[in-house]
């Protein structure tokens, strides 16, 4: 009978390989996370203490796994500019019917400059109401026709006008495009000559609240090291809350309410804020520093310059005073995203000891938190061709919420990577929930979106939410407690008690589909009438 056993044993280890030694392990998702998003690594902020161990710790994991540095470095360069608001020297005011409010920076407003320089100011800066603030040919859309706004002070919506219809032939329904986005609607400010800028915030269009425009925003802002300084941005960029917002408008004769209405029409007419003019004095305290994307290659055996891209971004908000009402000053970024930054870590260690034809490149990108730099820098100065990446995975914010029958699929509707997880999804019983929330933009919201404008072929699947125990309920109930209570707060901390045992599946999928591509010939596609299928097009002959 022993004998019997013993040779169905080594009957099961030939069928099946040797053992778990060649599999993604929960305890190594667990380990990379407790120690990026320990109070060590003090939040992971570029170019502070807490980032130069980051990087060492990505670069040290990288080598150990028999990874081969990209250029004979695993660091690229990143350069940055970084700038504080000196609060104490610096004011945003209000100029109503000749009385002077001056807005509580935190409480009421916060406010920056790209612009580098030691100080800026704005003398009587007429205000006007803009709408969504939107120029989009391909959707008939211009709230910039016929006025001129150079020199003056322009107040926002965010999202966009389909957001605020939800018409699905009106931009694209309630899913936010990339004109909804506070990144756009800046640069196109300062495309059309404008002073300031200041987005009216409301909760339910931007997809958080204003704690987060707090502290994302306060403190140091990082930005890329531009050939200009910044000289083409507008002078002063900001947000203040709905309330000081209703309150404005009201000064100058408006219904807020009336006017977003009047907003979501193509006939809208940019209405000027009578009687209210802006000041500002801005004192900044500049620094320069060199961050880094830390890359990594294992070389493929048969087509070694073409990849197979896995990336997350390392950084997050650093350590910074006088925001938490306990004191916590250091903003670990547990979830966001020293997850996905384990993930990748344990995907390397799973690929160091397998063989593929095509590349495999791991990146973990900076200065995500500031606004994509490190991914917007990667796709301006790409160490190798673009064209030549044949697909790319993203991971960002995953949370602890255990097993699930679903996985996310963030921007769904965009490639054939989709139809890949989907068979994949059904060898194992899971299905794709397509993306629940597409009118917060989460799609354009992390580093993918540096590459997929660039052509390549992006996948950011995140975990489900359907749990096997519980369903969607417990799932969402997890989801909705990080985003209102912890998302960009102190709070973000690693707890022994997590269980990701969802995330060690959905790399375990991820893996078995790199594998598909990266001993393939095939290249995935956008699907036809997606906006990158152009690029990528154009990109490859």
């Amino acid at each position: 009978m022993k004998l019997i056993k013993y040779v169905l044993l080594i009957n099961l280890v030939l069928l099946f390989g040797c053992s778990n030694e060649n599999t993604i392990k929960e305890e190594n998702l667990h380990k990379h996370t407790k120690i990026l998003a320990s109070d060590e690594f003090g939040g992971r902020e570029p170019g502070s203490p807490g980032g130069e161990l980051t990087k060492n710790y990505l670069k040290d994991k990288f080598k150990s796994y028999g990874l081969k540095p990209i250029n004979d470095n695993y660091l690229l360069e990143v350069p940055l500019s970084k700038m504080e608001v000196d609060l104490t020297q610096s004011f945003l005011s209000i100029d109503v019917n000749g009385k002077t409010k001056t807005l509580i920076p935190g409480k009421e407003a916060v406010f920056w400059s790209k612009r580098v320089q030691e100080s800026t100011s704005i003398n009587d800066s007429d205000l006007i109401f803009m709408g969504y603030g939107v120029k989009a040919p391909e959707y008939e859309w211009n709230d910039y026709e016929g006025i001129d706004v150079k020199g003056k002070t322009l107040v926002i919506l965010i999202n966009d006008p389909g957001f605020g219809t939800k018409d699905p032939n009106l931009f694209n329904g309630k899913a936010m495009t990339y004109y909804g986005r506070w990144v756009y609607k800046f640069e196109e400010a300062a495309r059309q000559g404008a002073e300031a800028m200041i987005i009216i915030h409301d909760t339910e269009p931007a997809a958080y609240p204003w704690q987060v425009v707090e502290t994302s925003w306060s403190g140091k802002q990082i930005d890329l090291k531009r050939p200009d300084l910044g000289a083409s941005r507008i002078k002063l960029e900001g947000w203040i809350t709905h309330d000081i917002a209703t309150e404005l408008f009201k000064n100058s004769g408006l219904d807020i309410e009336e006017q977003k209405l009047n907003a979501l029409n193509r006939d809208f007419k940019p209405v000027p804020m009578k009687g209210l003019k802006l000041n500002a004095q801005l004192r900044n305290n500049l620094s320069f520093s060199t961050s880094h994307n830390v890359a990594a290659v294992k070389e493929g055996t048969v087509r070694p310059d073409e990849y197979v891209l896995l990336m997350a971004h390392w950084d997050h908000l650093g350590t910074r005073e006088g925001h938490s009402p306990n004191n916590d000053q250091i903003y670990n970024g547990a979830v966001d995203n020293a997850t996905g930054v384990a993930g990748i870590l344990e995907l390397a260690n799973y690929f160091g000891t397998i063989e593929t034809e095509r590349s495999l490149l791991f990146l973990a990108v900076t200065a995500e938190e500031s606004g994509l730099l490190g991914s917007q820098y990667f796709g301006e100065y790409p160490p190798v061709e673009l064209a030549n990446i044949v697909a790319g995975y993203n991971f960002d914010g995953v949370l602890p919420v255990g097993k699930t029958k679903d996985v996310i699929v963030v921007g769904y509707g965009a490639s054939e990577l989709e139809d890949i997880l989907k068979e994949e999804l059904d060898k194992v019983g899971k299905y794709i929930t397509p993306d629940p929330f597409p009118e917060k933009g989460y799609f354009y919201r992390s580093d993918h979106i540096s590459l997929a404008k660039k052509g390549v072929p992006m996948l950011y699947a995140d975990g489900g939410v359907d749990k096997i125990v519980g369903g969607v309920e417990a799932g969402s109930k997890i989801a909705n407690a990080y985003t209102a209570n912890d998302y960009h707060q102190p709070s973000d901390e690693y707890n022994i008690d997590w269980d990701l045992s969802g995330f060690n599946d959905q790399l375990t999928i991820t893996s078995k589909m790199v594998l598909r591509i990266a001993n393939s010939e095939d290249w995935p596609k956008w699907y036809q009438g997606n906006e990158f299928k152009a690029i990528r097009e154009a990109s490859q002959k």
